[in-house]
């Protein structure tokens, strides 16, 4: 009753200030003048303070990146470990990288180096389930893995014990592997609805083969044909010392830490069997259109154009870097980008890769998703723009960009400690040369406009480009409507690439034929 009797009082006030205020809004406005003697400051136009953002000019960058060998120690078993003290926080952080992974699985049980790893961890070992594994981390606040280790300092015996334990002494339970094929099996079961799964697995396909290691699927057959005992044969193949690199880092004295460590990893087994090296590639596809279509046929198509690329460590590859780097490389600032998507609002990303592969050559690629009517559109956009640069359509000012763009970036890969580890781990893992940080300017600086010219010509290879479209197959086919604003460069390309339809594109790149990829 209070409440009401309170509430029918205040509303006649509240009507009252809105009346009052609306008088007062609705009144003349006047303007004082200023007093007797005071200047009143002249109205001006605002003038930029300072030169435009193009117009600065800054010193060139001098850094030199740390030497892996001032970080590089090795055990008495062989392990080669990467270490670095780090007293910002009392905190210690390890990782451990194995030279594995699924190149080595047999084909009949592709899933089984994943296996491996997953259930050392869920699956504890002889002495403490993964469960009470778990526990126990939450507990010290910290977490491990087969691979890895971060926690407190004060609590880094512990976690150093534990951590041996899982790699000495896995027990690898039937029910943890049951799990682990259990929720396998659904991305096995569905991988054929989503297009953009089915566009990058296809596409790889189609560069690398199916029958690669690189490309291989996993199938239900094989998942559950793997056994406790492939695990266990496994683990003692390839884990161990002489087949493995650590990275460790955080508060603590070097010296005292490598003795912690000889105590603990020094005392790790070797592996059993030595990694063998990759199998050399070679593109399968030849060049051409190919389209595939997901289970669930979606309302955009995904365009994927490419062929098999350049290898990291080859001398043509900052050069192919930074012309990448101006087609379709460089976000915002790339022709690709700026063509199909800010001129032509066709797709949300629209891009081209051009990796260097580690262990094998990687693939040039162009992306790009649009609505089905556009993907013949934004096909020949990218075409007649990776055509362009092998046309040598690349200027001066492209090459200082890109190489402005890369060398100031190359500080930022040195910003942590465990990033600087990390990168020479890495080298010596992959068996790179270890001076390729001390080079890596000096290869990007070299980099001429001609070079730039020359590897276009060399490493965009129109008679290798696989044109590849994943979608509804005869909506992409049928091309571009004839009701969208940018129809004058419709049918200029149309006319440059033999029609609206996706079937000019196969004249010009392939023998014709429009290759449609079955589902697998």
């Amino acid at each position: 009753m209070r409440k009401r009797t309170f509430i029918s009082s205040l509303i006649p006030a509240l009507l009252a200030f809105a009346v009052a205020a609306a008088a007062i809004a609705q009144a003349p406005q006047t303007v004082q003048a200023p007093a007797k003697g005071v200047q009143v400051p002249a109205k001006s136009a605002q003038t930029p303070k300072g030169p435009r953002p193009e117009n600065l000019v800054y010193p060139p960058l001098s850094f030199k990146p740390p030497k892996p060998a001032d970080y590089r120690m090795v055990l008495s078993n062989g392990l080669v470990v990467y270490i670095g003290e780090d007293h910002d926080i009392p905190w210690f952080n390890g990782s451990l990288m194995i030279r594995t992974g699924p190149f080595l699985e047999p084909k009949d049980k592709l899933g089984l180096d994943s296996f491996t790893g997953t259930v050392m961890r869920t699956g504890g070992t002889t002495s403490m389930t993964g469960e009470q594994i778990n526990e126990r981390m939450d507990f010290l606040a910290g977490s491990v893995s087969p691979t890895s280790l971060s926690i407190h300092m004060r609590h880094l015996d512990e976690g150093l014990k534990v951590w041996m334990d899982l790699l000495n002494n896995p027990a690898f339970p039937e029910d943890k592997l049951r799990r682990e094929k259990d929720l396998a099996l659904p991305a096995i079961r569905n991988r054929n609805k989503n297009v953009s799964q089915v566009a990058s697995r296809t596409f790889q396909q189609l560069i690398y083969g199916e029958d690669s290691p690189i490309t291989a699927q996993r199938t239900e057959a094989g998942i559950n044909g793997i056994t406790r005992n492939d695990l266990i044969a496994w683990h003692k193949m390839y884990w161990g010392a002489d087949n493995a690199i650590l990275v460790v880092y955080g508060d603590f004295k070097k010296a005292e830490m490598m003795q912690k460590l000889e105590s603990t990893f020094g005392k790790w087994r070797k592996a059993e069997k030595a990694v063998p090296p990759i199998p050399k590639v070679q593109q399968v596809a030849k060049g051409g259109v190919y389209m595939v279509q997901p289970e669930v046929i979606p309302n955009q198509g995904i365009i994927q154009i490419g062929h098999l690329g350049i290898a990291q460590d080859d001398p043509d590859y900052p050069a192919v870097d930074l012309m990448n780097y101006t087609l379709g490389g460089g976000s915002f600032s790339s022709r690709i980008t700026k063509v199909v998507r800010t001129d032509n609002g066709l797709a949300y990303t629209a891009m081209s890769s051009y990796p260097g592969g580690i262990l094998y050559p990687a693939s040039f690629m162009a992306f790009c998703q649009t609505k089905n009517s556009t993907v013949v559109f934004a096909a020949q956009l990218m075409l007649d723009l990776i055509e362009g640069m092998r046309a040598g359509d690349v200027t001066a000012a492209d090459l200082k960009f890109a190489k402005s763009a890369r060398l100031n970036a190359f500080p930022s890969m040195f910003s942590s400690l465990g990033a600087i580890l990390r990168n020479f781990a890495m080298l010596e893992y992959n068996k790179r040369p270890m001076d390729y940080y001390d080079t890596y300017v000096a290869r990007y600086q070299k980099v001429t406009l001609a070079d730039i010219k020359r590897v276009a010509q060399k490493w965009l290879q129109a008679d290798r480009m696989v044109i590849m479209v994943a979608g509804n197959i005869d909506e992409c086919k049928a091309g571009a409507d004839k009701l969208l604003p940018n129809q004058a460069t419709i049918d200029a390309l149309a006319a440059k690439f033999g029609g609206r339809t996706i079937d000019g594109i196969a004249k010009k790149y392939g023998d014709g034929t429009i290759h449609i990829v079955p589902l697998r």
